[in-house]
């Protein structure tokens, strides 16, 4: 019985236990019928080997990172605003930092798989990702045979227009700079365009313009960081994209102006103001838009947000750990994990400044722009350590 124990909690057993887990994170919204049996099998396949990995002390020292540093800095200061702002749902809030602090040592653990490189695991998901996400175009307008002005929802779990389009484009941008990381025969390129095509109409068809701002904003950057003509050619599609919506739906751009962000920004940056210190906590709080008759629950910035609850200096760490995050992914833009990091991160802080909800929820579909970017800037960090590691003692040895 001793003997079975110590096989299931080997590191290695435990990495691979851990990858099915973090294909579930990122997949298995796709085909679970509800969040709760999502959560219940991200409790049991992700969580619980992350948990089980922190009894190998060589594990724990790749937990010595800054970005943990930072993020333990950060949930204690989130304790410290529950303690004195307190707020709704206390308890479920000091639970989901736990949560967010096992996911995150559960990506890290998947990326010491030896025999799936968390860059695989990463394209696969991506593929997996396309397909539904034309399965979904199919299905919403062919199907329920709703109206192609709809704003597309995904199949699954993603069934909000918004969050939807966020999680389906990190996982369209994550396939973009992984490919490259597999040779694949024409025959199966050929088909890796269903994919593709399936990203292309779901993130047109959501009609969501904070996501298409971060895409393009996200192909500009890294032309810039990775000059190459794969990239200038993405830039010259993105450009004829938004041209094509300009020329033949103009209506699409406009029709909703700018959805009140300047007002609802006004309101956060006030809020913020009012409470620099130690922010309104958790509680329930309304910015009201004259302009419009009705008052939103969120200023739809996530750093805002993040400020109005938490005050400044909650802002000022989480501003730091997503910076940190950023630089990461800049000074490793040479690897093609740094390159995936980078592109990623671009694409959620643009998308995040139009239509963050919130850091502290239950894993959903805003994870892919919140905390994803995070638990990958971990893994290069680890991998940058190990490398050096490696060549300290092979120095020694020669």
């Amino acid at each position: 019985m001793l003997t079975e124990m110590k096989k299931m909690i080997n590191k290695d057993v435990l990495a691979v236990w851990a990858s099915i887990g973090f294909l579930v994170l990122l997949c298995g919204a796709w085909v679970l019928p509800n969040n709760k049996l999502y959560h219940q099998m991200l409790i049991f396949l992700l969580w619980l080997p992350a948990l089980l990995a922190l009894f190998h002390r060589d594990f724990r020292l790749l937990l010595k990172q800054p970005e943990c540093i930072l993020l333990v800095l950060f949930v204690a200061w989130t304790f410290l605003v529950l303690a004195v702002e307190g707020g709704d749902n206390v308890f479920g809030k000091v639970k989901v930092t736990f949560y967010v602090a096992l996911t995150l040592a559960g990506v890290l653990l998947a990326a010491q798989n030896r025999q799936w490189r968390v860059e695989s695991m990463l394209l696969y998901a991506s593929i997996i990702g396309g397909v539904f996400a034309a399965a979904s175009w199919a299905y919403f307008y062919g199907l329920s045979a709703r109206p192609l002005q709809s704003r597309l929802i995904a199949i699954g779990l993603w069934d909000t227009p918004i969050m939807a389009a966020h999680a389906v484009g990190a996982l369209a941008v994550i396939g973009v700079f992984t490919l490259r990381t597999r040779r694949f025969t024409p025959a199966v390129m050929a088909l890796l365009l269903i994919p593709a095509i399936g990203y292309a109409l779901f993130l047109g068809f959501s009609q969501t313009r904070g996501v298409w701002i971060g895409l393009v904003v996200c192909l500009f950057v890294m032309g810039i960081a990775r000059p190459s003509r794969l990239g200038s050619g993405l830039i010259l599609l993105g450009v004829l994209g938004v041209a094509s919506i300009a020329v033949f739906k103009s209506e699409v751009l406009l029709q909703r102006g700018v959805s009140f962000r300047p007002e609802l920004w006004r309101g956060g940056v006030q809020l913020i103001l009012d409470h620099w210190a130690t922010g309104l906590g958790f509680k329930e709080y309304l910015i009201p838009v004259p302009e419009l008759g009705q008052s939103f629950k969120h200023p739809h910035n996530l750093f805002l947000d993040t400020g109005v609850r938490l005050g400044v200096p909650g802002l000022l760490l989480f501003g730091w750990l997503w910076l940190a995050a950023g630089w990461r992914g800049w000074i490793s833009r040479a690897q093609p994990l740094g390159q995936v990091l980078l592109a990623l991160w671009v694409f959620s802080g643009t998308s995040l400044l139009t239509d963050g909800i919130g850091l502290w929820l239950k894993p959903n579909a805003d994870w892919l722009i919140t905390w994803l970017p995070i638990a990958l800037s971990i893994v290069l960090a680890a991998r940058g350590d190990a490398e050096t590691r490696n060549s300290t003692q092979s120095v020694s040895a020669a």
